[in-house]
Formats: C-alpha cells, sequence, structure tokens
C-alpha cells in the first residue's frame, strides 16, 4: 500500500497545453488549493492553500493540471520545505509553459508548530515571483487581491 501511494503522489503531472490564440494576456489564477505536505525538519503535516498565477505567453495549461503541479509538490510522502516547494512550483512552470509571469503563494499550518516547541497556531505565508510579477506591482496586487477576496475562509 505504501509504495502505491508513493506512486500515486510521486506521478508528475501531465500538462494539457493549449496555443494561446486568442492572445489572452490577462492573470490566469487557480485560487485556494487545499494540499497537505510534510516537513522534511519533523516529518510532521503542514496543510494549507496554493495559490497560482500566470500571464500567458503563447500557451495555457488546463486549470486542473494547476491543481495537480500543487498537489505535486507538497507531496506528504517526500518531505520538503513551504519555502522549497513555492519555488519549485515557479520553476516548473517557466520550464514547462514559458509564461511573461508567474506568481505562487502558499499559506499553510504547521504541525511542528502548533503541536510541539511553541505550541502556538499561526499561519505560515510563502511567495515568490517571476517574470512580470517581479517588476510590475499592479499585477502582483491584483494576484493578492484575488486571493484574498475568492480563497477559502477556512483559516
Amino acid at each position: 500500500r505504501i509504495e502505491r501511494a508513493k506512486q500515486e503522489f510521486s506521478k508528475e503531472p501531465d500538462l494539457k497545453e493549449f496555443e494561446n490564440t486568442d492572445k489572452y494576456n490577462g492573470i490566469v489564477a487557480q485560487v485556494g488549493i487545499k494540499c497537505t505536505g510534510k516537513c522534511e525538519h519533523h516529518h510532521l503535516e503542514f496543510k494549507g492553500d496554493v495559490n497560482i498565477a500566470y500571464i500567458a505567453n503563447n500557451t495555457l495549461v488546463g486549470l486542473s493540471k494547476l491543481a495537480r503541479i500543487a498537489e505535486y509538490f507538497m507531496n506528504p510522502m517526500r518531505p520538503s520545505l513551504q519555502e522549497r516547494i513555492t519555488q519549485q512550483i515557479i520553476n516548473y512552470l517557466d520550464k514547462k509553459l514559458k509564461p511573461r509571469g508567474i506568481m505562487v503563494v502558499i499559506r499553510a499550518r504547521h504541525g511542528c508548530i502548533a503541536d510541539r516547541g511553541v505550541k502556538k497556531d499561526s499561519l505560515t505565508i510563502t511567495s515568490s515571483v517571476s517574470g512580470v510579477f517581479e517588476t510590475d506591482l499592479g499585477a502582483r496586487q491584483e494576484f493578492l487581491q484575488l486571493i484574498n477576496s475568492n480563497g477559502p475562509k477556512y483559516f
């Protein structure tokens, strides 16, 4: 069973890419993707939401694939760091889609903080940007507003 679970969690997403025939140049975002990861330092879970946005160049991707990418990197069978996962998602999408820009924000509650040590219920937020999101503060702010107005309210 463990081996089957590892295979399921470790299968790289098969991206369905589409040509951006209409030259859409706005933000494409998937917010509130609930995921569970495992901290590589303590081997305790962290749970939260992954929020991904990109501004297309020539290629679009199916929205369900953004959720699959989040699940692939927030893999509880492969312990990691939230900071690393945030950057891995950016790197993966940049390589596959070559968009004009990407932004990823992950908000998670960590078992290592809530259940041991300091024992505080808190939220860890990481973000990473590339391309136009690095230079266009308006695009960055628009995505943050989309997250805050349309994301899940379970935090």
